[in-house]
């Protein structure tokens, strides 16, 4: 349903942009909020890629002869699109509350993970995955004189931190190698390295708005995001030894994102 809902809201964020108007002149610092415009609706698009944090961390099974080398988010992932629907409320001309729903996905990639008796090689084709969330924060605006000397009077600089939670979903991977029979396992199976996990989200931001019109602005920001723990999955690594390959899920990433905010 979430899915569907930031599909919806994103076709509407590209079919709205006609009656944006006065993208040229842009709406200046020293115009005041309209009465009554303290709701926004915000739609953004990015993307999050890791960098710190193990789909796989180094293991060696119950016989020590094969072994599961450190395969982070980015080798066993290729790069997620990230969409978001939210909205804020102006406090001030300056702070804003903010609380937001997003959902992204990201195709598993097939790659070697390790090594059996030093000479057969462990291949993983993994799953895909996906994840979803809410998450609540403030975001502080820098509108005087010095920033908009310096950039604009329609840019603003401002800084966030948001709160959250994050369901990601069960995600695993193939397993192939012709020395699994030396250890007692099929030449091909499949592993659940993680269950449904729920778990929290924080983050740091900072970025610029340009306010295009009196009803709408344009933000880009990136900075630091952290993702909890996950769950472990069932017990097939577990039988074998490798269940310490499950011990570094936590992620820190780096977000890009492209927020697209509407006054009403």
């Amino acid at each position: 349903m979430i899915r569907l809902a930031l599909i919806v809201a994103s076709a509407a964020l590209l079919s709205g942009c006609s009656w944006i108007g006065n993208w040229g002149g842009g709406y200046g610092q020293s115009q005041q909020r309209p009465i009554g415009q303290r709701m926004n609706l915000e739609m953004a698009i990015g993307v999050d890629p890791s960098i710190d944090g193990d789909v796989i961390t180094t293991d060696f099974d119950n016989s020590g002869t094969a072994e599961l080398r450190s395969t982070s988010y980015n080798d066993a992932y290729g790069q997620a699109t990230k969409y978001q629907l939210g909205a804020s409320y102006a406090l001030s001309n300056t702070v804003e509350l903010t609380a937001s729903a997003n959902y992204s996905k990201a195709e598993g990639k097939s790659v070697d993970v390790g090594m059996i008796n030093g000479t057969d090689v462990v291949t993983a084709q993994f799953d895909d995955l996906e994840t979803y969330g809410a998450q609540i924060g403030v975001r502080k605006y820098f509108r005087n004189r010095t920033f908009a000397h310096l950039l604009s009077p329609s840019v603003s600089p401002y800084v966030s931190a948001d709160l959250g939670i994050q369901h990601v979903e069960s995600t695993g991977a193939a397993l192939s190698s012709a020395g699994f029979a030396s250890i007692g396992q099929p030449t091909n199976f499949n592993a659940e390295w993680y269950d449904d996990s729920i778990v929290p989200t924080a983050q740091v931001m900072v970025g610029a708005e340009w306010r295009a019109s009196r009803n709408f602005a344009l933000g880009l920001e990136t900075g630091l995001r952290y993702t909890g723990e996950l769950k472990a999955g069932d017990g097939t690594l577990t039988a074998i030894g490798w269940q310490e390959s499950r011990s570094n899920s936590q992620n820190i990433s780096v977000p890009v994102t492209l927020r697209g905010r509407f006054k009403f």
